[in-house]
């Protein structure tokens, strides 16, 4: 499981806050940079993503599609496509074989992808099924936790990480589920491209080493 590099700053974090229940409500959460997925060039075709395809010298085919639940979409002049699980590269080289087949010979394709859901958070970590899930509005911590299947048996539910960046920061904050669930601590929100991460005995990594060693902290803090 892969984590986020940290630095010295970390070192500095795990002391910076003083520890108790009332400091876990006493602070705003500041909000995100930005909650749209952040989309690297590995970025798939899923069910109902949508792809922009542009083909110079073949406007007609030019367009906005939308896949299906199968993550297939028809055409113009190519018909029925199955684009699923294809990057945006692997699909403009698809197309153009395709018309090269038939239309051109030379085709140059330009394609595009946007997913279907457009906020999501990361839940890593002593969960039951970590993984990429959707954001809905007024999702909170609980519930993120609970979208990945629930604490593992492993879990430390007293320290569950939020990772966000932050005018252009990626800062930190640690939360206690426990004291969420009895009511003596308030359940942040979760926003599109946050990262969730559950510390747990089978979790190893220098940055949950670090945020062991410290108290809780309900306030966000930069770690790079």
């Amino acid at each position: 499981m892969r984590y986020l590099p940290m630095i010295s700053a970390l070192a500095v974090l795990a002391g910076c806050s003083s520890s108790g229940k009332g400091n876990l409500e006493s602070y705003a959460l500041p909000l995100p940079d930005n909650t749209f997925p952040v989309r690297s060039a590995d970025f798939r075709a899923g069910p109902l993503d949508k792809i922009e395809i542009k083909v110079l010298d073949l406007p007609d085919l030019d367009g906005n599609y939308t896949l299906n639940i199968e993550g297939r979409t028809k055409l113009p002049l190519l018909g029925d496509m199955n684009l699923l699980g294809l990057t945006a590269l692997e699909v403009a080289e698809l197309i153009e074989v395709r018309l090269a087949e038939s239309y051109l010979r030379s085709p140059d394709v330009v394609a595009s992808l946007t997913p279907a859901y457009i906020e999501q958070v990361t839940v890593e970590g002593a969960v039951e099924s970590p993984g990429t899930y959707d954001v809905r509005p007024g999702l909170t911590l609980l519930e993120a936790v609970a979208l990945s299947g629930g604490a593992a048996d492993d879990a430390n539910q007293r320290r569950a990480v939020i990772v966000r960046r932050v005018d252009g920061q990626r800062l930190m904050a640690t939360f206690d589920l426990v004291a969420i669930r009895e009511g003596e601590a308030a359940d942040p929100p979760i926003y599109g491209n946050d990262l969730i991460i559950m510390d747990g005995s089978m979790v190893r990594s220098a940055f949950l080493d670090i945020v062991r060693t410290g108290p809780l902290l309900a306030a966000f803090r930069p770690i790079w």
